[in-house]
Parts: structure tokens; sequence; C-alpha cells
């Protein structure tokens, strides 16, 4: 939603380009990795559950900041 969101209300075109597929991703990586945490009895699983969320949300920054950050394309 915040990608589609961002898109729309900055006069973007409604388009998910490679970074977004990478922010989508790691999204699913980090879900998937905290279910598998919870069968698992070490932390490990849970520590690269969080990184990778850290990493979506970075990627979410680096691939959308300067469009929420500059005026609305025409």
């Amino acid at each position: 939603v915040m990608a589609r969101a961002t898109l729309g209300h900055t006069g973007r075109e409604l388009k998910a380009g490679r970074g977004t597929s990478f922010v989508f991703a790691a999204i699913l990586l980090a879900g998937s990795l905290r279910t598998l945490g919870a069968f698992v009895p070490d932390d490990g699983v849970i520590h690269l559950a969080g990184a990778a969320w850290v990493a979506a949300f970075a990627g979410f920054i680096l691939v959308y900041g300067t469009a929420l950050m500059r005026p609305k394309a025409r």
C-alpha cells in the first residue's frame, strides 16, 4: 500500500520497478523467516528476519524517498 500510495499521490506512473520488487521480496523474506524462527531454537533466524525487515524499509526510503520529498510530478 505504501508503494502504491506514494506513486499515486506523487503523480508518478503506477509501475513497480526493480527497487520495489526488492522491497516486496525483503518483506516476504522477513515474514517467512520470522515464521520459521518460531520453530528453530536458535535466535539466528529471528535476527535474519529483523535484518530483512530493516533492509526492506531502508530500500523503501532509497526508492521512494526522493519522490516523497519533491514536488508532485506532472
